[in-house]
């Protein structure tokens, strides 16, 4: 850790676009690449290859063109875990639109003021959520573009039809690093949600989280439970496990279980895991001793404190230390315990390389070291 962090130097060319730099050159080093196993509840499986991925998003982007959606446009992003989301994602950041991923839990009151507060003029949903925007499009006078990816229906463009017609040509924008790529909402905890933009660069930046925290190689097979509305499937379900060419594992379902969960674990070849302090809360209420888990060698948490009794009780079961992580809607890892440290309970790490963080008092001071905790 003390050699990575001191020799860490951020490398950010002057032009970015992931889809062009990171998944097109994954795709042209090996077309046969795995980037994707998909599953669901119904005995449903899907396997994406990096090429596949490259492909599509050159598709979806004539469609998304076509309709009249620009460079720098805003283009709600409104899925669960279909394979549709990636597709769109990678779209948008290919044709240079600015991607909005949201929660499928907004209400439609909720859905209108992230339309009109970003000025989005495309939404990517499905059924059920379309006859949300459908409820409020006299309020959002900017949405010009609906796309229905469970289709077809009225007024909406049936994705599944329109990609298959279109052309596999698109030459992807050379975007700038600096350029505006996604806008985030916050939660809204402590008031409106306030909208967070990245540049192309944040794409580059999860090289960190993915390679130091998540740990992942090119051979992995990386599950991160976290929704496709939060910034964190940015983080583990798009970005890191991209920019180090490991493949993603999508379990999509309506609803969480911790016992199928396990079950997954047990039967799938995933290798890292990632997931909320709650989903780890759940899962060692379950009975442990059932399962095994043959090719699981790492895992993290993120999004809260994780008590030290859990990060026991998950360690005598599986022989696995859960490693926390912490960062922010606006930020990559911040800090975190890697896997060449020990980690302290209570602790949430040391910085992330390239990354100088400190706690400091009222002052603005950083706050003495006191020797107690590893944490910054």
């Amino acid at each position: 850790y003390a050699t990575i962090r001191r020799d860490y130097r951020w490398d950010c060319p002057a032009r970015f676009n992931f889809a062009r730099d990171v998944i097109d050159r994954w795709a042209a080093a090996d077309p046969a690449r795995a980037a994707m196993l998909w599953v669901d509840d119904h005995g449903g499986e899907e396997r994406r290859s990096f090429a596949d991925i490259a492909a599509a998003s050159r598709r979806v982007a004539n469609v998304l063109a076509g309709a009249g959606v620009a460079r720098g446009e805003r283009v709600v992003i409104l899925l669960g875990r279909q394979i549709a989301w990636w597709e769109v994602l990678t779209a948008c950041l290919r044709m240079g639109a600015v991607a909005s991923p949201g929660t499928a839990q907004l209400s439609a009151k909720d859905l209108a003021y992230r339309i009109n507060a970003a000025g989005a003029t495309c939404v990517v949903t499905d059924t059920g959520n379309a006859a949300k925007v459908d409820a409020v499009l006299d309020q959002c006078p900017g949405l010009e573009v609906r796309v229905v990816v469970d289709g077809p229906r009225e007024g909406w463009i049936d994705y599944a039809t329109a990609v298959r017609a279109a052309s596999e040509a698109f030459v992807t924008v050379d975007s700038a690093a600096h350029d505006e790529a996604l806008c985030y909402f916050t939660s809204g905890t402590t008031g409106p949600p306030k909208m967070c933009m990245h540049a192309h660069s944040y794409g580059l930046a999860h090289r960190s989280t993915g390679r130091y925290w998540l740990d992942l190689e090119p051979s992995d097979l990386h599950w991160n439970l976290s929704d496709t509305g939060w910034a964190k499937a940015a983080w583990s379900s798009y970005f890191g496990p991209w920019n180090c060419g490991a493949a993603i594992f999508v379990h999509h379902t309506q609803g969480f279980s911790a016992r199928r969960t396990l079950e997954l674990l047990a039967t799938q070849p995933i290798t890292t895991f990632c997931g909320a302090p709650t989903v780890y809360r759940m899962l060692v209420q379950e009975d442990l001793a059932r399962y095994r888990f043959p090719r699981l060698r790492h895992c993290g948490g993120a999004g809260e404190p994780l008590n030290p009794e859990v990060i026991e009780t998950w360690r005598k079961a599986t022989g696995l230390v859960i490693r926390d992580g912490y960062g922010q809607t606006e930020t990559v890892l911040l800090c975190g315990n890697y896997p060449s440290l020990e980690p302290r309970p209570g602790s949430m790490g040391k910085p992330a390389p390239g990354i100088e963080l400190a706690v400091i008092d009222m002052q603005g001071r950083a706050a003495a070291h006191t020797g107690k905790s590893n944490s910054a």
